[in-house]
């Protein structure tokens, strides 16, 4: 069991720091992006990410964490590798159908979000769909024993290749040899290229697996699923990606909204070119989040069946929101610094610390729907709640955006996942239990990452005073504040006893973090 439990916490870590690699290099390709083409031609290739974001969704988080479940529960490598076969072959049908839709309504789709020169762009990321089949299915299959590598260094492989052709395409349009259509259309196409790279590696270690595993004359290979599973796979996969949802909405709404008060086209689309600067930062923010509930999934291997793991699966939960609200209070703490620092301006900055709060509250639902996901009874009530909460957001966008403008768009992100979280959390009653988190937890907690973010504040006030709020001084600001910040919450994580010695041991290098803080049991 002892090893279970370090392979679980060995492989959620590889997962999260291949995750934040990524994710760290999307945020990271945006600043010299942003910087070449401007607002407008960020807003021109951003306006069709949502569309990306679900391929991501179906390809890396949603797909792959429900399908590795139901490989774990399957008792014979033969009984596996017939699960894959028909699993691809369903993925393959539904992705050609997709890509089909998508290739055909893309002039009707680019209209829709407000500019029809669009089009092009739709079309190259629908062909990402094709790839799903290939990497949902295999990062499944690894996933269910806990082995992420692979999953992590196709992961980091696609991302790599896919900013690569990314900027490439921004320094041409820099050069006058790309307008910024097409810009945004090679930039986009980096996604395929990307996946063709992370499917060729998830192939051969397929093979190379294929061939070291052994497997009994005759084995049986009849597939073993659970009641309920379809509706699990639509659970995890709508929530695991329930913020590009929101951004879908976004893209086809907030530019036709801003139009709707009188404003002009050009300054509509730098508006909502400003409110996308958050999207890498709160994707950043919930990978951890992600990467708990991959490894939390695959050890729920048969419905309801929590209390094998109940335990190690209560920790990684408390740790997780630990995180998440330490990452919340401190984008919060620093947002225009952090904006001017990646963007070169603060404009959007209060936009931007709202839109932040979405990190604990997703992170929360996720943890939620994965521990609870095997509750059939109440999964058709969740899906009921995230189409509310899709409703919740059209009609908040509405009343918000041409009030406020892209601030009202990020209130009204906040407030629709707010709906599902204390939606999810009425039905249980509000029953914290099979959670482990008890009230003084939950207040602590908060109270730390106030508290962390007041003094982080304070620390900046003090540094501004000396220098002036330029691009480089934000970078210096941040690397004084973060690691002061970070200090403060760990200190008064240990007074508080916020944390377990075996808690505090499933965050990374955990063992030597407990020595040098000297904390015991």
């Amino acid at each position: 069991m002892q090893k279970e439990v370090s392979r679980a916490i060995k492989g959620t870590w590889i997962l999260t720091i291949a995750s934040l690699f990524s994710e760290l290099l999307s945020a990271i390709y945006r600043i010299p992006l942003q910087n070449i083409v401007g607002d407008r031609g960020y807003f021109i290739y951003q306006q069709v990410y949502p569309i990306y974001g679900i391929f991501s969704v179906l390809a890396l988080s949603g797909l792959p964490v429900v399908i590795s479940k139901t490989f774990a529960q399957q008792e014979t490598i033969a009984a596996k590798h017939n699960l894959l076969k028909k699993t691809f072959g369903i993925l393959m049908a539904g992705s050609v159908v997709i890509t089909g839709l998508l290739w055909v309504s893309a002039r009707y789709l680019a209209s829709l979000m407000g500019d029809p020169n669009l089009y092009p762009e739709v079309r190259v990321v629908a062909l990402t769909f094709l790839l799903v089949p290939f990497e949902a299915s295999l990062r499944g299959y690894f996933q269910s024993d806990l082995i992420m590598e692979p999953s992590a260094i196709s992961q980091v492989s696609e991302q790599f290749f896919r900013i690569v052709i990314i900027i490439g395409s921004a320094l041409l349009f820099g050069h006058g040899i790309l307008d910024v259509y097409q810009m945004g259309t090679l930039a986009n196409s980096g996604a395929f290229i990307g996946g063709l790279l992370a499917v060729a590696i998830l192939v051969i270690k397929f093979l190379k697996t294929k061939a070291t595993e052994v497997e009994t004359p005759k084995a049986d290979n009849s597939i073993k699923l659970e009641h309920g599973l379809a509706l699990e796979i639509v659970l995890i996969v709508v929530f695991t990606g329930i913020t590009i949802f929101y951004q879908f909405i976004d893209s086809f709404s907030t530019v036709r909204l801003l139009l709707h008060t009188g404003m002009a086209l050009d300054l509509a689309e730098v508006q909502k070119g400003v409110f996308d600067r958050g999207q890498p930062l709160l994707q950043l923010g919930i990978v951890i989040s992600l990467s708990f509930v991959s490894t939390i999934m695959p050890q729920l291997k048969e419905t309801n069946r929590v209390k094998q793991n109940k335990s190690m699966i209560q920790k990684m939960v408390r740790v997780c929101l630990w995180l998440s609200v330490a990452e919340t209070a401190g984008l919060i703490a620093l947002m225009p610094e952090i904006n001017t620092m990646l963007f070169t301006d603060t404009n959007g900055s209060r936009t931007l610390s709202i839109y932040m709060l979405s990190i604990l509250i997703v992170s929360f639902i996720n943890l939620l729907i994965a521990v609870t996901s095997g509750d059939d009874e109440k999964n058709f009530h969740k899906l009921i709640l995230f189409g509310m909460s899709l409703v919740t957001k059209v009609a908040l966008n509405v009343i918000l955006v041409p009030k406020f403008g892209i601030a009202g768009g990020a209130l009204a992100t906040v407030l629709s996942e707010c709906v599902i979280l204390f939606g999810i959390l009425t039905i249980y009653k509000f029953d914290r239990k099979f959670l482990s988190l008890d009230k003084k937890f939950i207040h602590n907690m908060i109270m730390l990452g106030l508290i962390m973010a007041i003094f982080v504040r304070i620390v900046v006030k003090i540094l501004a005073g000396y220098l002036v709020m330029t691009r480089a001084n934000c970078v210096l600001i941040n690397i004084i504040a973060i690691p002061l910040g970070a200090f403060v919450y760990l200190k008064l994580s240990k007074r508080w006893h916020l944390l377990t010695k075996e808690e505090w041991e499933i965050l990374p290098m955990g063992k030597y973090i407990t020595k040098f803080m000297k904390i015991e049991d």
